[in-house]
C-alpha cells in the first residue's frame, strides 16, 4: 500500500498541467487577501484625507465667527453645515453605513487677549469595503486662529451706517501710531468734511472713505478699503450691577445736583455751609441714580455706577478723579459739555482696569464728551451700542491716552491720541483684524 501512495505521488509531483493550476489555486487567495487589504486602507486614506480638508474648512469657519462675535453656540452650528457639506458620512458606496457617526463636530474655543483659537475633532469607524468585519477609528484634529493685527485708537462698530467715523468742521484729529477702524459697509464709512483734518497710521474699513486727499494723512500711504470686519475685543466682559442708590444731600448744592446741608456726603462728612476756598467734596464710589458735577468735586478711586440718570459736568465744575471708572446702566446717559474741567484716569487693576466711562451693551443713549483744553481723560470709553458718540479731546501735543468704541463716532473738536500707553490703558488693545488660518 505504501508503495501504491509513493509511485502516484511521485507521478502528481512530476505532472506539470496539473500542477500549475492547483499552485495557482492555492496562491490565489493570499493574493486577493492582499489586493482587498490594500483598497480598503488606499479608500480609507482617501476618506481620512477627504475628512481633514472639511474639519479644516469647519475650523477656520469657526474661528471666524467667533472672532467677529457669534456665541460658541452659533458659531460651532455655522461650522457644522460646513463640515457636512463638504463631507457627508451618511452615504458610502450608494449605501447606508452600518456604523453610528457623531451628531456634530467637537469645537473648542480659546482667547488669549483678542487671538481667538478654535480647536475641532472628529472621529468616526471607517467601515472597510471588503473587510467589513474589521471596522477601525479614523480621527482627525485641526486648529484655526484668529490673529490680530495693528492697533486703533478708534472702532465704530455699526455695519452699514453712513458716516460712522466722522471728522466734522474745523476739527483736527491726529491718532498717529494707531489706526481708526470703521465696520460700516457704506461708501462714506469714513468721512472727513469742512475744513477738518485727520492724520493717523491708517484707515480700515469694509466700505469707503469719503475724504479729500489734502484732509488726510495716513502713515500707510492709502486706505485700507474692502478690509474684514474688526472685532469688539471687549464683547464677553461681565458688567456690574447696579445697588442701592446713595444719598448725595449733604454734599451741597453748589457742589452737586440734589446735594444740600444738613447731613453727610455720602459718608465722608458734612460740606461746611461756608465753604473755603478750594473747598472739594470727596463723595465715595457707589450706585448713583444720577450725578452732575456742579462745583469742586474729588472722587474717591472706585467704580460710579449711574443707574438710569445722567453723568453729567456742568459748565464751571471741576471734576478730578484718580483711578475711577465710571458705568452707564439702565439707559444712562453721559452729558459733558465745553466749560467744564476734568482730570479723569481709569484704574490700572480690576476686573474693568484700563476703562474710564463704560455703558452697558443695550445702552443707546447717545454721549457728549466736550471739555476745556485743561481737560483731561486717560482710559478706555466704552460704549458699544451708543448710537450717536461726539468726542472733543485736548489737542495738546502731549495727547492723551484714550480709545474709544462706539456704534458711530464724531470727533467734533481737537484730539490728539498717544499710542504708547500700556499702564494707562492696563495692557488693554483695540486690534485690527489679522490673518486667520490654520495652525495645526
Amino acid at each position: 500500500m505504501l508503495e501504491f501512495f509513493s509511485r502516484h505521488a511521485h507521478r502528481f509531483v512530476r505532472d506539470n498541467d496539473g500542477n500549475f493550476a492547483v499552485l495557482t489555486a492555492l496562491a490565489i487567495v493570499p493574493l486577493l487577501a492582499a489586493a482587498s487589504v490594500a483598497v480598503d486602507y488606499a479608500n480609507a486614506g482617501f476618506e481620512a484625507d477627504k475628512l481633514q480638508e472639511a474639519l479644516d474648512s469647519a475650523a477656520l469657519r469657526a474661528v471666524r465667527l467667533y472672532g467677529e462675535g457669534q456665541t460658541e453656540a452659533e458659531a460651532t452650528q455655522m461650522a457644522n453645515e460646513t463640515f457636512f457639506g463638504n463631507w457627508d458620512p451618511s452615504q458610502r458606496n450608494g449605501e447606508t453605513p452600518a456604523v453610528v457617526f457623531p451628531a456634530s463636530l467637537n469645537i473648542l474655543y480659546s482667547e488669549v487677549g483678542q487671538q481667538i483659537t478654535a480647536a475641532a475633532d472628529y472621529s468616526f469607524a471607517y467601515q472597510p469595503v471588503f473587510l467589513t468585519r474589521l471596522s477601525f477609528p479614523i480621527s482627525r484634529h485641526s486648529s484655526a486662529s484668529y490673529q490680530t493685527g495693528g492697533e486703533a485708537c478708534i472702532l465704530a462698530l455699526n455695519r452699514t451706517a453712513d458716516r460712522a467715523f466722522e471728522v466734522s468742521g474745523s476739527s483736527r484729529v491726529d491718532t498717529s501710531g494707531c489706526t481708526i477702524t470703521a465696520n460700516s459697509s457704506s461708501d462714506e464709512a469714513i468721512y472727513v468734511g469742512g475744513s477738518g483734518t485727520l492724520k493717523t497710521e491708517c484707515l480700515y474699513t469694509p466700505g469707503k472713505v469719503s475724504a479729500s486727499p489734502s484732509s488726510t494723512t495716513l502713515a500707510c500711504g492709502q486706505p485700507r478699503e474692502g478690509s474684514a470686519v474688526a472685532i469688539d475685543p471687549f464683547k464677553r466682559k461681565t458688567m456690574p450691577t447696579a445697588g442701592q442708590a446713595v444719598d448725595l444731600s449733604g454734599c451741597g448744592q453748589n457742589f452737586v445736583g440734589g446735594g444740600g446741608g444738613g447731613g453727610t456726603c455720602n459718608g465722608t462728612g458734612k460740606t461746611p455751609n461756608k465753604p473755603p476756598e478750594g473747598y472739594a467734596v470727596t463723595p465715595k464710589p457707589g450706585t448713583y441714580d444720577g450725578l452732575e458735577i456742579k462745583g469742586n468735586v474729588k472722587l474717591q478711586p472706585g467704580n460710579y455706577i449711574i443707574d438710569g440718570g445722567t453723568l453729567k459736568f456742568a459748565s464751571q465744575s471741576v471734576l478730578t478723579g484718580d483711578q475711577v471708572t465710571f458705568f452707564l446702566l439702565n439707559g444712562a446717559a453721559i452729558d459733558i459739555h465745553g466749560g467744564s474741567t476734568f482730570n479723569v484716569t481709569a484704574p490700572t487693576s480690576g476686573a474693568w482696569a484700563g476703562f474710564s466711562i463704560v455703558a452697558d451693551r443695550s445702552n443707546t443713549a447717545p454721549a457728549v464728551i466736550n471739555g476745556n483744553s485743561n481737560s483731561h481723560l486717560n482710559g478706555i470709553i466704552y460704549t458699544p451700542a451708543a448710537q450717536e458718540f461726539q468726542y472733543a479731546g485736548n489737542g495738546g501735543t502731549g495727547g492723551e491716552c484714550v480709545r474709544i468704541i462706539a456704534q458711530e463716532i464724531t470727533m467734533i473738536g481737537n484730539s490728539t491720541f498717544k499710542l504708547d500707553c500700556k499702564s494707562e490703558l492696563a495692557n488693554n488693545e483695540i486690534n485690527n483684524p489679522g490673518a486667520i488660518r490654520l495652525v495645526e
